[in-house]
């Protein structure tokens, strides 16, 4: 990769989300490495910063997508490995674990759109370019997906309502 093209920073976040879209650590590394090496040579066209970063959004997302073979992501495991060696396995607190868990299980784009505004990388008029949708249709997304979690963390639907 190109000096200067993404600070350490941002391709940290970049991992993220495809960490958030893959649900497996492997495949989220997998995903980054073989997405810049295909974009690299692309990159430098483009003028902008943000432009830069929401078409590599975009590449990561469509191959994260396109690598799941119509298979749901694998619930994140309990323990999470750190990348660095010899660093300790940390235990997620139960809350986190649900919530990592049941995220995999939202559908598209519902998925996506959550991920990346929990990023807080883009601005929402930058997501719903990412993903191809108007605004509109990205906050609907948004509020399905939140409700879907509440759902999920809380055994009831998001109104308040009780289990059925």
């Amino acid at each position: 990769m190109q000096p200067g093209l993404f600070p350490s920073a941002t391709l940290a976040e970049f991992y993220r989300l495809a960490l958030l879209l893959t649900g497996s650590s492997k495949k989220a590394e997998s995903v980054m490495a073989e997405t810049l090496h295909e974009v690299e040579p692309q990159l430098g066209q483009f003028r902008s910063e943000t432009s830069r970063q929401a078409w590599l959004a975009t590449r990561i997302r469509d191959r994260c997508l396109n690598n799941q073979n119509g298979d749901a992501p694998p619930a994140p495991r309990l323990l999470r490995e750190e990348l660095e060696p010899g660093a300790k396995t940390e235990i997620l607190p139960i809350e986190a674990y649900l919530l990592a868990q049941r995220f995999h299980t939202l559908p598209e784009p519902e998925r996506s759109a959550l991920a990346l505004f929990y990023l807080e990388f883009f601005s929402p008029a930058e997501i719903a370019q990412v993903l191809k949708m108007d605004p509109e249709e990205l906050c609907g997304a948004l509020g399905r997906a939140r409700a879907m979690l509440q759902e999920a963390l809380n055994g009831r639907p998001a109104n308040g309502a009780p289990p059925a």
